[in-house]
């Protein structure tokens, strides 16, 4: 079987889709559009692994200090990757250098502050990413991870490196 190209112009959708992905579907339904790749374990570190990949790798992480494994298909140096956990359900789609698509005009390499014409920006520190809100309510589904991971008061500039869209209710 050959492989799927993801669709890396696919605009971003938060709670919903990424890449021609949509979050909950199946592991055994993206892996036949993912197709045959090879897997590395948690004992591989896989950076130059992906820093020279030119399709899909699988790689399996534990999740904490138990035995759980966290599924992730992983397209080139991670433009796409999709995560599964133990609902075997895709739960959170990130795309990062190498993705076109956008949400609402901004993309992987845009300046953060961009998000602020339209959003309030906030930083969570739980997770080192940023959150929007607007109108009193935090738009769910989507994060911004930037090069500094800190707030924009400790770092006002800050360029997006990974956007992710994510339900964490499917893990």
């Amino acid at each position: 079987m050959r492989n799927l190209f993801p669709d890396l112009y696919s605009d971003l959708v938060p709670g919903m889709s990424a890449a021609g992905f949509s979050l909950g579907e199946s592991f055994s339904n993206v892996s036949e559009k993912v197709g045959v790749v090879d897997w590395y374990g948690p004992e591989v570190p896989v950076r130059d692994i992906l820093l020279q990949n030119n399709s899909w790798v699988g790689v399996k992480r534990k999740i904490g200090f138990g035995s759980e494994l966290l599924c992730s298909y992983r397209f080139m140096n991670e433009a796409v990757s999709l995560y599964f956990e133990n609902s075997g359900r895709l739960y959170r789609i990130a795309v990062g250098e190498g993705y076109r698509g956008n949400f609402n005009s901004v993309c992987v390499g845009d300046d953060l502050r961009v998000l602020e014409r339209e959003f309030d920006v906030l930083f969570n520190d739980a997770d080192d990413d940023f959150l929007l809100k607007k109108s009193g309510n935090i738009l769910m589904g989507i994060s911004f991870v930037t090069d500094y991971r800190a707030s924009l008061e400790d770092a006002p500039e800050q360029v997006i490196k990974f956007i992710s869209i994510h339900d964490w209710s499917l893990r």
